[in-house]
C-alpha cells in the first residue's frame, strides 16, 4: 500500500504525497482571515522595501532603488502566481510534454519550430544590452528565485502537487519567453495557406469579392482625413507578387479565426467631459483564465510612481497610469507573419535553392524531454527567411508533407520591456513617444492621455515595407525578391494627437483610411469600432460613470444592420408565424443575459453565412480553405441581395437572399426547439461565459456566468474570451481611476482571493483604485504590511 500511494498511476499524482496532511493539498487552503503581513529579509536587497496591501490584496510597493523595486515585484509575482508563470513559459518554450507527457509533444514541436525560443533569445540579447533593462530583469529574476528558495513540499502551489513536479529556477530568458507568448497570442494568426489555396480554386473576381483586402471603413483607428505626409516615402521597387504553388491540405472549409480576440480603448478630451479633463478607457479582450492573466500593483521608487496591471513573469506595469499620464493597448492586427516554400536539394534538408544557387541551411537540434519516455530530438532547418515550421518530418493535422519556412516579426530582437520601463516613468507626450518607439511586436494601437489635456493614438509596431499582395499568400522561397528588407521608420507609423472630433478610439478595426500611402494587410473588424465612435460622437459632458456603462454596452451593431434586411426579405413567408421569428421582430439588438432573440439571430446569421459561401469552393475538400468573414456576408446582403453568391451552386434552382434565408431558418429549427426545451435559449446560457483554469481543471474554473455581451459587441464577453481588465482613468489632480478584472490577486485555488472579483466583473461593478501619492499615505485602506530588508 505504501508503494502504491507513493507511485504515479497513469495521469494521477502519487496519492500519498497529494493526501499527506502535512505536505499535501490540505496545506494550500488559506483561511479567510489569513494575515499576509510579515518581515522578510534577503541579502540581495540594498535597502528597505515596504509593501502595503489594500483590502483587495493589491500590493503598493515603495522602494529606494529600482533594483529593490523589481526584486520585490518578482518575489510577489512568485508568491501569488508562480505556477501560472512557469506553465505559460513552459508553453511558450515548447516544454509542456516534460510535465504532461506525450500528448503535448506535437504542440511542443510546433512551438520550437515556430521559433519561440529563438525569438526570445534574440530579444533577450537586445534587452540585456540596455543597462537599465538588464538591471530590471536581473532584479526581477532574483526576486522570483528568492521566493522559490523559501518553498518546501507543503508550500508549493497546488497544481505542482496535482501534476507531480516541482518549480525550477527563474531566468531572464523566461521573462523574454512570456513576452513572446503574448506576441504569439496577438500576432500568431495567419491566413496565408488558406488564401493561397482559395486563389487556386476560383477566378480573380470571385476571390476579391470573398476576401477583400480591407472592408470599407468610416471609422479607422487614425481618424479619416488625418494627414499622412510624414509617411509619404518612396516605395521600394519590387514586382507585384505572383502566386506560389497551391498548398494542398486537409478537408476543412471553416472560419478558423478566433475573432473574439480583440480589445477596446478610447480617450476623450476635456472638451467633451464634465470635469474638463481627459478620460482614458481600456479593456483588452483576451483569454478568460484562472489564475487571471493580470496582477494589479502599484510601483513606487525614485523616478516612478505607477499603478496598473502587470504580467506575472515580467517586471513593470503593462497597462496603467501615473500622476501625469495614462496609457493602454488594443491589438493592431497588421499581418506580421509570412510563409515561404523552400526547395531542398538533399534528403537531409541541409541545402536549398536561393537565387539560382544552392545554399546551406543552419541546422538546430531541439531536444524535447517527454515525461514517461526517452527524449525526442527534432532537427530544424533555419533558412534566410526563418525556421522550417513544416517539412517532411513534421506537419500539421490534415496537411501533407511540405516545406514551409515562417518569417515572423517575433523572431526579431525587439525590446518591449524598455518601452514598459519608460512608459512607467513618462511625464508627458514626448516621454510617451520616446517609450513606445521600442514597442515593436506585437503591433498595438497605443492610446494616451495626460493631465495637460492631450490625447493621442499611435498604431505602433515594427513594420516591413511591402508591395501590394506581398505576404498575403505563401511566397516562393527560391528567390530573395519577397524576402523582408526595409523596415518602416518610427515616424511613418500612423498616429494622431488631439483630433478635432475630441476623441481617439480603437477596437481592432482597419488602422487608416485609403489616404495612407503605404500598403499593408491584416485581420480587421469594424463592428465594435462603429458602435464606439457612434456613441462618442453623440456624447457631451462625459463622466466616469458614462464610460463604465459604455464599456458594458451590449448593443449588436451587426444585428442592427443585418436583421432588418433579413426580416424584410422573408416577410410573407410561412416562417413569420414561428414564435422564434416573432422574437426577432421585437428585439432591440441588445445582447442582454436574458435575450432569447440574440441566440436566434446568431444561429440564423451563422447558417446564412455558411450557406452563402460553402459552395464557392467547387466541392473541393482536399485543401485547407477558409470562409470569408461574417462582415463580408453582411455587406453583401446590404448592397446586393440578388448577388450570385446567394445562389447555392450545388442545387438546380437559382436562389437569392430570400431563398437562402428560408433554407437557413429550416436548418436551425430543430436546434432552436431543443434549446428551448432545455432552457438554454437565453443568450447567457447559450453563450456560456465562464473563466477556465489554465490546466482546464473544472473544479478550479468558474461556473457559467449570467452576463450579456459577445463578439462584435463593446462588452465582448464571449464563451472564454472577453474584457480581461476594464479600466477608466480620469486625468484630474489627483488622478481618479476605476477598474476590475475577472479573477483575483492570488493564483491559489484554496485562497479567498483566487476568484473574488469575478462576480463584480460579471455584474459591471468597478473598484476605485487606491493610487497613493506615496505608499506611506495608504492610511485606512491598508490591510497587510510586508517589510523587506537585508
Amino acid at each position: 500500500m505504501v508503494l502504491a500511494l507513493n507511485a504515479k498511476i497513469g495521469s494521477l499524482p502519487p496519492l500519498g504525497k497529494l493526501l499527506n496532511p502535512f505536505s499535501g493539498f490540505w496545506q494550500n487552503a488559506e483561511p479567510r482571515g489569513q494575515n499576509f503581513s510579515g518581515d522578510i529579509s534577503n541579502d540581495a536587497l540594498k535597502g528597505k522595501v515596504t509593501v502595503q496591501f489594500d483590502d483587495r490584496l493589491v500590493p503598493h510597493l515603495s522602494a529606494s532603488s529600482n533594483e529593490d523595486l523589481y526584486f520585490v515585484q518578482g518575489y510577489l509575482h512568485a508568491r501569488f502566481r508562480l505556477w501560472q508563470m512557469e506553465l505559460q513559459t513552459h508553453a511558450a518554450a515548447g516544454r509542456l510534454s516534460e510535465v504532461m507527457g506525450e500528448s503535448m509533444l506535437d504542440f511542443d514541436r510546433k512551438q520550437r519550430r515556430k521559433g519561440m525560443v529563438y525569438g526570445a533569445g534574440q530579444s533577450l540579447k537586445v534587452m540585456e544590452g540596455i543597462p537599465e533593462v538588464k538591471q530590471m530583469m536581473d532584479s526581477y529574476t532574483a526576486g522570483v528565485n528568492a521566493y522559490i528558495g523559501t518553498l518546501r513540499q507543503k508550500s508549493i502551489p497546488l497544481e505542482y502537487k496535482l501534476l507531480d513536479y516541482v518549480p525550477e529556477q527563474w531566468t531572464n530568458l523566461k521573462s523574454a519567453l512570456l513576452l513572446k507568448y503574448m506576441a504569439d497570442d496577438l500576432t500568431g494568426y495567419t491566413e496565408d495557406l488558406e488564401l493561397t489555396n482559395a486563389r487556386e480554386v476560383m477566378d480573380s473576381s470571385t476571390f476579391k469579392a470573398m476576401y477583400p483586402e480591407r472592408f470599407d471603413s468610416n471609422s479607422p483607428v487614425i481618424p479619416a482625413g488625418t494627414s499622412f505626409d510624414y509617411a509619404r516615402e518612396p516605395e521600394a521597387p519590387a514586382p507585384r507578387f505572383s502566386a506560389s504553388r497551391p498548398v494542398l491540405a486537409g478537408n476543412t472549409t471553416a472560419d478558423t479565426y478566433n475573432n473574439e480576440l480583440g480589445s477596446n480603448n478610447w480617450a476623450v478630451s476635456g472638451s467633451k467631459t464634465a470635469s474638463g479633463k481627459p478620460i482614458l478607457c481600456n479593456d483588452p479582450h483576451l483569454g478568460l483564465n484562472l489564475p487571471a492573466l493580470w496582477y494589479e500593483i502599484q510601483l513606487q521608487a525614485p523616478g516612478i510612481n505607477s499603478y496598473g496591471v502587470s504580467l506575472p513573469g515580467a517586471p513593470g506595469i503593462i497597462i496603467g497610469f501615473n500622476d501625469s499620464i495614462s496609457w493602454g493597448f488594443t491589438n493592431g492586427y497588421r499581418d506580421v507573419k509570412d510563409f515561404y516554400t523552400i526547395t531542398f536539394t538533399n534528403e537531409e534538408r541541409t541545402k536549398y535553392q536561393l537565387d539560382g544557387k544552392v545554399v546551406d541551411a543552419e541546422m538546430k537540434i531541439e531536444t524535447l524531454y517527454v515525461r514517461g519516455r526517452e527524449p525526442v530530438l527534432d532537427t530544424v532547418a533555419y533558412t534566410v527567411f526563418g525556421p522550417m515550421l513544416y517539412d517532411a518530418s513534421f506537419t500539421a493535422k490534415g496537411l501533407p508533407a511540405q516545406n514551409l519556412a515562417v518569417c515572423w516579426m517575433a523572431h526579431q530582437g525587439t525590446n518591449e520591456l524598455q518601452s514598459v520601463y519608460l512608459l512607467n516613468r513618462a511625464r508627458n507626450y514626448a516621454d510617451y513617444t520616446n517609450a513606445i518607439r521600442h514597442f515593436e511586436c506585437p503591433h498595438q494601437n497605443m492610446i494616451y492621455a495626460d493631465v495637460q489635456g492631450n490625447i493621442a493614438m499611435w498604431s505602433q509596431g515594427r513594420f516591413v515595407r511591402k508591395t501590394p499582395e506581398q505576404g498575403v499568400y505563401v511566397m516562393p522561397g527560391n528567390t530573395s525578391t519577397y524576402r523582408w528588407k526595409d523596415f518602416l521608420p518610427f515616424a511613418a507609423t500612423p498616429h494622431v494627437i488631439n483630433p478635432e472630433r475630441g476623441y481617439v478610439s480603437s477596437a481592432n478595426q482597419v488602422n487608416t483610411d485609403a489616404s495612407y500611402p503605404l500598403w499593408y494587410n491584416g485581420y480587421f473588424h469594424e463592428m465594435r469600432a462603429l458602435r464606439i465612435n457612434h456613441l462618442l460622437d453623440s456624447m457631451q459632458q462625459i463622466t466616469v460613470e458614462d464610460m463604465e456603462q459604455m464599456q458594458q454596452d451590449d448593443y449588436g451593431q451587426m444585428a442592427s444592420y443585418l436583421l432588418p434586411v433579413m426580416l424584410k426579405a422573408t416577410a410573407g413567408t410561412p416562417m413569420v408565424s414561428d414564435t422564434m421569428y416573432q422574437l426577432l421582430t421585437r428585439w432591440d439588438y441588445r445582447y442582454t443575459a436574458s435575450a432569447q432573440a440574440a441566440t436566434v439571430f446568431e444561429l440564423w446569421n451563422g447558417a446564412l453565412h455558411r450557406n452563402t459561401w460553402k459552395d464557392e469552393f467547387g466541392g473541393d475538400t482536399t485543401r485547407l480553405l477558409k470562409l470569408p468573414e461574417t462582415e463580408a456576408t453582411m455587406q453583401l446582403a446590404l448592397k446586393d441581395p440578388q448577388s450570385r453568391f446567394f445562389d447555392d451552386r450545388t442545387t438546380p434552382e437559382t436562389e437569392d437572399l430570400k431563398a437562402l434565408l428560408v433554407n437557413s431558418w429550416k436548418e436551425i429549427a430543430d436546434t432552436l426547439q431543443q434549446l428551448q426545451r432545455n432552457d438554454k435559449l437565453a443568450w447567457s446560457k447559450y453563450k456560456g461565459t465562464f473563466i477556465r483554469h489554465l490546466a482546464r481543471l473544472p473544479a478550479f474554473s468558474s461556473k457559467v456566468l449570467e452576463m450579456g455581451g459577445g463578439k462584435g459587441i463593446i462588452n465582448a464577453a464571449s464563451t472564454n474570451w472577453g474584457p480581461s481588465w476594464r479600466m477608466v482613468v480620469q486625468m484630474t489632480t489627483p488622478v481618479q481611476a476605476y477598474a476590475v478584472y475577472p479573477g483575483g490577486q492570488s493564483g491559489n485555488p484554496g485562497s479567498p482571493y483566487y476568484d473574488n472579483f469575478i462576480g463584480d466583473w460579471a455584474s459591471g461593478h468597478y473598484y476605485p483604485l487606491h493610487f497613493w501619492p506615496s505608499v506611506s499615505a495608504g492610511g485606512k485602506d491598508v490591510k497587510y504590511v510586508m517589510n523587506f530588508s537585508k
